[in-house]
Protein backbone atom coordinates (compact mmCIF):
# COMPACT_ATOMS: atom_id res chain seq x y z
CA UNK A 1 0.00 0.00 0.00
CA UNK A 2 1.36 3.42 -0.95
CA UNK A 3 2.06 6.07 1.64
CA UNK A 4 -0.67 8.70 2.06
CA UNK A 5 0.03 11.96 0.26
CA UNK A 6 1.52 14.73 2.36
CA UNK A 7 -0.73 17.72 2.92
CA UNK A 8 0.62 21.26 2.65
CA UNK A 9 -1.42 24.19 3.97
CA UNK A 10 -0.85 27.60 2.38
CA UNK A 11 -1.91 30.49 4.62
CA UNK A 12 -1.94 34.00 3.09
CA UNK A 13 -1.53 36.78 5.64
CA UNK A 14 -1.58 40.54 5.97
CA UNK A 15 -1.47 41.97 9.50
CA UNK A 16 -2.84 38.82 11.12
CA UNK A 17 -1.00 38.94 14.44
CA UNK A 18 -4.25 38.41 16.34
CA UNK A 19 -4.97 35.01 14.85
CA UNK A 20 -1.98 33.57 12.97
CA UNK A 21 -0.57 31.51 15.87
CA UNK A 22 -3.87 29.85 16.71
CA UNK A 23 -4.58 29.24 13.01
CA UNK A 24 -1.29 27.41 12.51
CA UNK A 25 -1.67 25.43 15.72
CA UNK A 26 -5.14 24.28 14.69
CA UNK A 27 -3.84 23.23 11.29
CA UNK A 28 -1.24 21.05 13.00
CA UNK A 29 -4.00 19.47 15.09
CA UNK A 30 -6.01 18.92 11.91
CA UNK A 31 -3.13 16.79 10.56
CA UNK A 32 -1.34 19.13 8.15
CA UNK A 33 2.20 17.97 7.33
CA UNK A 34 3.65 21.24 6.02
CA UNK A 35 2.69 24.79 7.00
CA UNK A 36 3.56 27.59 4.59
CA UNK A 37 2.73 31.20 5.43
CA UNK A 38 2.88 33.71 2.58
CA UNK A 39 2.77 37.28 3.81
CA UNK A 40 1.66 40.24 1.74
CA UNK A 41 3.67 42.90 3.58
CA UNK A 42 2.52 42.98 7.21
CA UNK A 43 3.67 45.81 9.45
CA UNK A 44 2.64 44.12 12.71
CA UNK A 45 4.04 40.97 14.41
CA UNK A 46 2.58 38.51 11.89
CA UNK A 47 5.94 37.42 10.46
CA UNK A 48 7.54 37.01 13.87
CA UNK A 49 4.65 34.89 15.15
CA UNK A 50 4.38 32.85 11.96
CA UNK A 51 8.05 31.89 12.06
CA UNK A 52 7.52 30.30 15.47
CA UNK A 53 4.92 27.87 14.07
CA UNK A 54 5.28 27.50 10.29
CA UNK A 55 7.72 25.36 8.33
CA UNK A 56 8.26 28.15 5.80
CA UNK A 57 7.45 31.85 5.78
CA UNK A 58 7.53 33.67 2.45
CA UNK A 59 6.86 37.27 1.45
CA UNK A 60 4.86 37.93 -1.71
CA UNK A 61 3.15 41.28 -2.33
CA UNK A 62 0.43 41.57 -4.93
CA UNK A 63 -2.71 40.20 -3.31
CA UNK A 64 -4.08 37.10 -1.66
CA UNK A 65 -4.34 34.92 -4.76
CA UNK A 66 -0.82 35.73 -5.85
CA UNK A 67 0.30 34.83 -2.33
CA UNK A 68 -1.46 31.47 -2.51
CA UNK A 69 0.01 30.72 -5.94
CA UNK A 70 3.50 31.43 -4.58
CA UNK A 71 2.91 29.12 -1.63
CA UNK A 72 1.66 26.37 -3.92
CA UNK A 73 4.80 26.63 -6.06
CA UNK A 74 6.95 26.15 -2.96
CA UNK A 75 4.87 23.39 -1.34
CA UNK A 76 6.14 19.84 -1.10
CA UNK A 77 2.84 18.07 -0.43
CA UNK A 78 0.76 16.15 -2.93
CA UNK A 79 -2.38 17.81 -1.55
CA UNK A 80 -2.78 21.56 -1.05
CA UNK A 81 -5.13 23.34 1.37
CA UNK A 82 -5.66 27.08 1.04
CA UNK A 83 -6.50 28.28 4.53
CA UNK A 84 -7.28 31.87 5.51
CA UNK A 85 -5.80 32.92 8.84
CA UNK A 86 -9.19 33.59 10.46
CA UNK A 87 -10.56 30.12 9.70
CA UNK A 88 -10.44 26.99 11.84
CA UNK A 89 -10.65 23.37 10.68
CA UNK A 90 -11.55 20.47 12.95
CA UNK A 91 -9.05 17.86 14.11
CA UNK A 92 -10.21 15.24 11.61
CA UNK A 93 -10.07 17.51 8.57
CA UNK A 94 -6.99 16.04 6.90
CA UNK A 95 -8.20 12.47 7.34
CA UNK A 96 -11.45 13.46 5.65
CA UNK A 97 -9.56 15.13 2.80
CA UNK A 98 -7.49 12.00 2.21
CA UNK A 99 -10.60 9.80 2.27
CA UNK A 100 -12.27 12.09 -0.25
CA UNK A 101 -9.30 12.02 -2.61
CA UNK A 102 -9.12 8.24 -2.55
CA UNK A 103 -11.65 8.58 -5.34
CA UNK A 104 -9.46 9.30 -8.39
CA UNK A 105 -12.36 11.15 -10.02
CA UNK A 106 -12.23 13.90 -7.39
CA UNK A 107 -9.76 16.73 -8.08
CA UNK A 108 -10.50 18.78 -4.97
CA UNK A 109 -13.10 20.09 -2.59
CA UNK A 110 -13.93 22.47 0.25
CA UNK A 111 -15.65 22.61 3.64
CA UNK A 112 -19.02 24.01 4.67
CA UNK A 113 -18.99 27.61 5.89
CA UNK A 114 -19.83 28.26 9.54
CA UNK A 115 -19.49 31.86 10.72
CA UNK A 116 -18.41 32.21 14.34
CA UNK A 117 -21.02 34.76 15.44
CA UNK A 118 -24.40 33.79 16.93
CA UNK A 119 -27.67 35.16 15.60
CA UNK A 120 -30.20 34.69 12.83
CA UNK A 121 -28.31 36.75 10.23
CA UNK A 122 -25.07 34.76 10.43
CA UNK A 123 -26.91 31.46 10.66
CA UNK A 124 -28.82 32.37 7.50
CA UNK A 125 -25.59 33.33 5.70
CA UNK A 126 -24.05 29.95 6.54
CA UNK A 127 -27.20 28.12 5.42
CA UNK A 128 -27.40 30.08 2.16
CA UNK A 129 -23.75 29.28 1.53
CA UNK A 130 -24.59 25.58 1.76
CA UNK A 131 -27.41 25.91 -0.77
CA UNK A 132 -25.31 28.07 -3.09
CA UNK A 133 -22.61 25.40 -3.13
CA UNK A 134 -25.09 22.57 -3.65
CA UNK A 135 -26.59 24.42 -6.61
CA UNK A 136 -23.15 24.47 -8.23
CA UNK A 137 -22.12 28.09 -7.67
CA UNK A 138 -19.01 27.03 -5.78
CA UNK A 139 -17.47 28.13 -2.48
CA UNK A 140 -15.48 31.24 -1.65
CA UNK A 141 -11.80 31.08 -0.72
CA UNK A 142 -12.48 31.15 3.03
CA UNK A 143 -13.99 27.65 2.85
CA UNK A 144 -10.59 25.92 2.99
CA UNK A 145 -10.39 24.80 -0.63
CA UNK A 146 -8.19 21.72 -1.11
CA UNK A 147 -6.86 20.29 -4.36
CA UNK A 148 -4.44 17.73 -5.74
CA UNK A 149 -1.15 19.56 -6.23
CA UNK A 150 -0.54 18.21 -9.72
CA UNK A 151 -3.98 19.36 -10.87
CA UNK A 152 -3.52 22.83 -9.37
CA UNK A 153 -0.18 23.31 -11.10
CA UNK A 154 -1.31 21.83 -14.39
CA UNK A 155 -4.27 24.22 -14.53
CA UNK A 156 -2.15 27.26 -13.69
CA UNK A 157 -3.38 27.90 -10.14
CA UNK A 158 -5.59 30.85 -9.23
CA UNK A 159 -6.07 33.21 -12.19
CA UNK A 160 -4.51 36.63 -11.63
CA UNK A 161 -7.08 38.71 -13.46
CA UNK A 162 -10.83 39.09 -13.34
CA UNK A 163 -13.16 38.57 -10.39
CA UNK A 164 -13.64 35.62 -8.03
CA UNK A 165 -10.45 33.66 -8.80
CA UNK A 166 -11.58 31.16 -6.16
CA UNK A 167 -14.77 30.44 -8.15
CA UNK A 168 -12.72 30.15 -11.32
CA UNK A 169 -10.45 27.55 -9.70
CA UNK A 170 -13.48 25.54 -8.55
CA UNK A 171 -14.88 25.65 -12.08
CA UNK A 172 -11.55 24.33 -13.32
CA UNK A 173 -11.60 21.52 -10.75
CA UNK A 174 -15.07 20.46 -11.87
CA UNK A 175 -13.74 20.21 -15.42
CA UNK A 176 -10.60 18.39 -14.26
CA UNK A 177 -12.45 15.50 -12.69
CA UNK A 178 -14.72 16.59 -9.90
CA UNK A 179 -15.18 18.78 -6.86
CA UNK A 180 -16.79 17.79 -3.55
CA UNK A 181 -18.20 19.94 -0.77
CA UNK A 182 -17.58 18.10 2.50
CA UNK A 183 -20.14 17.99 5.29
CA UNK A 184 -17.59 19.03 7.90
CA UNK A 185 -17.51 22.79 8.59
CA UNK A 186 -14.72 25.31 8.66
CA UNK A 187 -15.41 27.93 11.31
CA UNK A 188 -14.72 31.36 9.87
CA UNK A 189 -14.48 34.66 11.72
CA UNK A 190 -17.26 37.14 10.97
CA UNK A 191 -14.87 40.05 11.58
CA UNK A 192 -14.98 41.26 7.98
CA UNK A 193 -18.76 41.25 8.06
CA UNK A 194 -18.67 43.30 11.26
CA UNK A 195 -16.02 45.71 10.02
CA UNK A 196 -17.46 46.36 6.56
CA UNK A 197 -21.13 46.10 7.48
CA UNK A 198 -23.25 42.95 7.31
CA UNK A 199 -25.56 44.05 4.51
CA UNK A 200 -22.81 45.70 2.50
CA UNK A 201 -20.75 42.51 2.63
CA UNK A 202 -23.72 40.35 1.68
CA UNK A 203 -24.64 42.58 -1.26
CA UNK A 204 -21.03 42.68 -2.39
CA UNK A 205 -20.95 38.87 -2.53
CA UNK A 206 -24.17 38.84 -4.54
CA UNK A 207 -22.87 41.55 -6.88
CA UNK A 208 -19.65 39.69 -7.62
CA UNK A 209 -21.51 36.40 -8.09
CA UNK A 210 -24.00 38.06 -10.47
CA UNK A 211 -21.16 39.52 -12.54
CA UNK A 212 -19.42 36.17 -12.61
CA UNK A 213 -22.51 34.21 -13.59
CA UNK A 214 -23.37 36.88 -16.15
CA UNK A 215 -20.11 36.25 -17.96
CA UNK A 216 -18.32 39.41 -16.79
CA UNK A 217 -15.48 37.52 -15.14
CA UNK A 218 -12.84 39.92 -16.44
CA UNK A 219 -14.79 43.16 -15.89
CA UNK A 220 -12.69 45.17 -13.44
CA UNK A 221 -14.70 48.29 -14.26
CA UNK A 222 -17.94 46.64 -13.16
CA UNK A 223 -16.31 45.40 -9.96
CA UNK A 224 -14.92 48.85 -9.14
CA UNK A 225 -18.24 50.59 -9.77
CA UNK A 226 -20.16 48.03 -7.75
CA UNK A 227 -17.75 48.30 -4.84
CA UNK A 228 -18.11 52.09 -4.79
CA UNK A 229 -21.89 51.78 -4.58
CA UNK A 230 -21.85 49.04 -1.94
CA UNK A 231 -19.49 50.99 0.32
CA UNK A 232 -22.43 53.31 0.96
CA UNK A 233 -24.58 50.46 2.27
CA UNK A 234 -24.36 49.42 5.95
Amino acid sequence: MSEPALISAIVPTLNEEACIESCLQRLRLAGVDELIVVDGGSDDRTLELARSEADRVLVEPGGVFQQMNRGAREAGGGILIFQYADGSLGEGACSEIRRTLEDPAIAGGAFRLCLDRPGLFYGAVSLCSDWRNRLGFGPFGDQSIFVRAEVFRREGGFPQDGILPDHELVRTLYRSGGFKLLREPVQVSARRWERCGKWSTLLRHWWYSALYLGGLRRSRQAVTRGTEILRKVR
